[in-house]
């Protein structure tokens, strides 16, 4: 079949050209020929009768050379992708917006988004195509998706990093039997950490919100798990107030390490610390921000701490933290937390959790075992989110022990 809109036309056509040439196509042709998109006018059986200009452009086929042959002869499409497309054509008469993969004349993969309508003129029907190459747009996406793909993968190896760091929970059994921890990051990796160090009869233990989540509050959070160590072994620090004054010091002069004053880091941390005393049911602690709870004989006291800051860039060096003694007793719960948990949106109106509702969370369960009330954390905190379809906000943690 050649043309039907050319000046050479076989005899076998001459009647299809005569029908159409009858028609208005002045209008319909200038848009064709002109359209930035490929566009082709094919038979019923989507054999071409005509090509535009940028169809030449993008396949490669010059107009003689696609005319009498369909797309699957011309190797445009492949037999699967070419029975795909004609059982949408017959199962719906036309075909809007659909990707297509096709390939051009010099083996070149070409995606394109697809329209095919059925079109009428002077009583023969005919297949009229538009086809836009996204095959740029879709490597900018594998592109993209390659890199996310890498990055993700450059996070998770971080995870890695960052347990191989911090304390596993068999060390914390290993120290205090009766306890609990939940960790829930916002992202891969997280802010918040717990540390804990047993040394010459003493139990260190502290919970510790980084500044931000995701990488940068990973970050902090591995100088700051460094830095706690670094003040017992290197410092011989024991008392908790101490700690985080050498602690805010410690963070401050990494700060001053930084020779581009553009890149300041302004971050750091709350904390609560616990040192326990083993040998004289004694335990001090101390706070950046963080309280504590402790639940003795079912009554629940919020343990308040210092409202001072643990930040690289801070400039009261001159306000120093302050720590705090009390006995402890056999049964005598106490937690350590972020802020995540209460601050978590959801429930039915999509509201934060609120930390009168963790306060009575706390004090409904104190007949079950450290390890039971994790459970019971983990589920309550997931229903709340659930409810009113709420993101996590934030970094989650929550470190319980009881006293043995």
């Amino acid at each position: 079949m050649k043309n039907i809109f050319s000046d050479a036309i076989s005899f076998d056509d001459l009647e299809m050209a005569e029908k159409v040439a009858q028609g208005n196509l002045k209008t319909f042709l200038e848009v064709f020929n002109s359209s930035p998109a490929c566009m082709s006018i094919t038979t019923l059986e989507r054999r071409y009768i005509r090509v535009n200009k940028r169809f030449v452009e993008i396949y490669g086929f010059e107009e003689a050379e696609v005319v009498g042959r369909n797309a699957r002869e011309l190797g445009i499409l492949d037999p699967e992708e070419h029975e795909r497309v004609s059982n949408l054509i017959l199962e719906k008469g036309r075909i809007k917006n659909e990707t297509i993969k096709c390939r051009g004349k010099d083996g070149r993969i070409i995606y394109a988004i697809s329209s095919i309508e059925n079109l009428e003129i002077n009583g023969e029907r005919f297949l009229v195509s538009s086809f836009l190459d996204i095959s740029p747009i879709l490597q900018q996406q594998q592109l993209i998706e390659q890199q996310n793909k890498e990055m993700l993968e450059s996070i998770r190896y971080a995870k890695l990093i960052q347990k191989a760091i911090f304390p596993t929970k068999a060390q914390l059994d290993a120290i205090l039997t009766d306890s609990f921890v939940l960790l829930k990051p916002k992202h891969i990796v997280s802010g918040d950490f717990y540390w804990i160090k047993e040394h010459r009869d003493k139990i260190f233990i502290a919970a510790c919100d980084c500044t931000g989540h995701g990488v940068p509050g990973a970050f902090i959070s591995i100088i700051g798990n460094n830095l706690l160590s670094k003040c017992i072994t290197d410092y011989g620090q024991t008392n908790p107030a101490d700690i985080l004054n050498q602690l805010n010091n410690e963070f401050q002069s990494a700060n001053q390490k930084i020779i581009d004053r553009s890149y300041e880091i302004k971050d750091g941390m709350d904390i609560a610390l616990c040192v326990i005393d083993k040998s004289n049911r004694i335990m001090e602690y101390a706070g950046a921000y963080n309280p504590i709870y402790q639940v003795k004989n079912g009554v629940l006291t919020k343990l308040a701490t210092d409202k001072i800051p643990i930040h690289l860039f801070s400039k009261n060096t001159d306000k120093q933290f302050t720590s705090y003694q009390i006995n402890i007793e056999s049964g005598d719960s106490y937690y350590l937390f972020s802020d995540g948990y209460a601050d978590q949106f959801g429930g039915e109106e999509g509201k934060k959790f609120t930390y009168r509702n963790f306060k009575e969370l706390i004090l409904s369960m104190q007949d079950l075992t450290m390890k039971e009330q994790r459970d019971v954390f983990n589920q309550t905190i997931e229903e709340w989110k659930i409810q009113s379809d709420e993101e996590q906000t934030d970094d989650i943690l929550i470190v319980g022990f009881r006293v043995p």
